[in-house]
C-alpha cells in the first residue's frame, strides 16, 4: 500500500473514532422514570393527560385548561401564551408539556434553564392532534392506553366520513370572528374537520386569514359556521345580527348561519371526534337527524 493511501486510511479511522466518541448517547440508553408531577401548558395536552389516565399526576395547568372539569381544580400557572416560569418552578414538576404557540417559547426555554424537563408536543392540525395523544401517553408511561385512544378517535372520524360519503360537499365559511372577519383557512384543524363532516371550505388561503366581505360574497357559502371565541365571557353574542345584513350571501338568505360553542372544532385533542360528529349533524342534518350537541 502506498504511503499517501495509508495516511488517508489512518486519518479516516481517527476521524470516525472521534465522531463516535462525540456522538451523544441515544435516548434508549437513558430510560426515564414515569413522571409523578406534571404541568401542562396547553389545554389540548391537559385533556389528553386526563384521557390517558394521568390526571391525578397533573399538578398545574393554564387558566384556559377547563376540560375535563377536574382540570379546573388544579393550580393555575398563567396563560397559554404567557405562562409564569416562577409558578411552574414552584410546583416542582418532573415533566412540563407544552405545544408551540405565540409567545410561549421564551418561557419554555427559561424553564429548561431552571433544570425542568420540558417536552414540546405539537398539537395544531388533525394529524398532530392524533400524534399528540400517543406522544403524551408515551411520556407518561401509558403507551398502550394512548394507542388505543388514538385508534378509537381515528375510527370515529372514519365513521363520520363514511356517513356523508357521496353527498354534495356544502360550501362553508368557518368564521372565527367578525370584526374583522377572520376565517379558518386551508390545512387548519377546523377546515380538516369540516371536510370530514361533508363540507367544503370556501377559504383557500392557509392558516387563519383576515378576509373582506367582498371575498365572502364572491365565495357564496351555503353555510356559515360562526365561532364565539373572540368574545369576552358574559358579553352578548350578536354574530347572527352581523351576518343578517348581507342577504346576498346564500347562507344568510337560507338562514344557515350557525353559532357554535366557543371551542367546537378549534381545540385539538381527544374530543375532535365529538367535533366531527357535531359538524356533520350541522352540515348534513338530513343524514344526521339527531341535533348536534356538545
Amino acid at each position: 500500500m502506498c504511503p499517501p493511501l495509508r495516511r488517508t486510511l489512518v486519518l479516516l479511522v481517527l476521524l470516525t473514532s472521534a465522531l463516535a466518541c462525540a456522538r451523544p448517547p441515544s435516548r434508549e440508553s437513558e430510560p426515564r422514570a414515569s413522571p409523578s408531577r406534571i404541568v401542562s401548558l396547553t389545554p389540548a395536552l391537559t385533556e389528553i393527560l386526563f384521557a390517558v389516565g394521568a390526571g391525578e399526576r397533573v399538578v398545574g395547568v393554564t387558566e384556559y385548561c377547563d376540560y375535563p372539569p377536574e382540570a379546573k381544580t388544579r393550580p393555575k400557572v398563567g396563560g397559554y401564551v404567557n405562562p409564569s416560569v416562577e409558578a411552574v418552578v414552584a410546583l416542582r414538576p418532573d415533566l412540563v408539556v407544552v405545544s408551540p404557540g405565540p409567545g410561549n417559547r421564551d418561557a419554555a426555554l427559561a424553564m429548561q434553564r431552571e433544570g425542568l424537563r420540558v417536552e414540546i408536543v405539537p398539537a395544531e392540525t388533525l394529524e398532530e392532534s392524533l400524534d399528540a395523544v400517543e406522544s403524551v401517553a408515551r411520556l407518561c408511561g401509558a403507551d398502550e392506553r394512548g394507542r388505543a385512544l388514538a385508534a378509537s378517535v381515528r375510527a370515529r372520524l372514519d365513521a363520520v366520513a363514511r356517513s356523508v360519503a357521496g353527498r354534495p360537499k356544502v360550501p362553508t365559511l368557518f368564521c372565527l370572528q367578525t370584526t374583522p372577519i377572520i376565517a379558518a383557512g386551508r390545512d387548519t384543524l377546523p377546515a380538516q374537520l369540516l371536510e370530514i363532516a361533508g363540507g367544503r371550505n370556501v377559504v383557500t388561503e392557509p392558516r387563519y386569514p383576515r378576509i373582506g366581505l367582498e371575498a365572502v360574497l364572491a365565495s357564496k357559502p351555503e353555510l356559515i359556521l360562526q365561532s364565539r371565541m373572540d368574545l369576552p365571557a358574559g358579553e352578548a353574542h350578536d354574530e347572527e345580527r352581523f351576518w343578517s345584513r348581507w342577504t346576498r350571501i346564500p347562507a344568510v338568505a337560507s338562514h344557515r348561519v350557525v353559532v357554535l360553542d366557543a371551542s367546537l372544532a378549534l381545540r385539538p385533542g381527544p374530543r375532535i371526534a365529538d367535533d366531527a360528529e357535531a359538524l356533520a349533524a350541522i352540515v348534513h342534518p338530513v343524514v344526521h337527524e339527531e341535533p348536534a350537541a356538545r
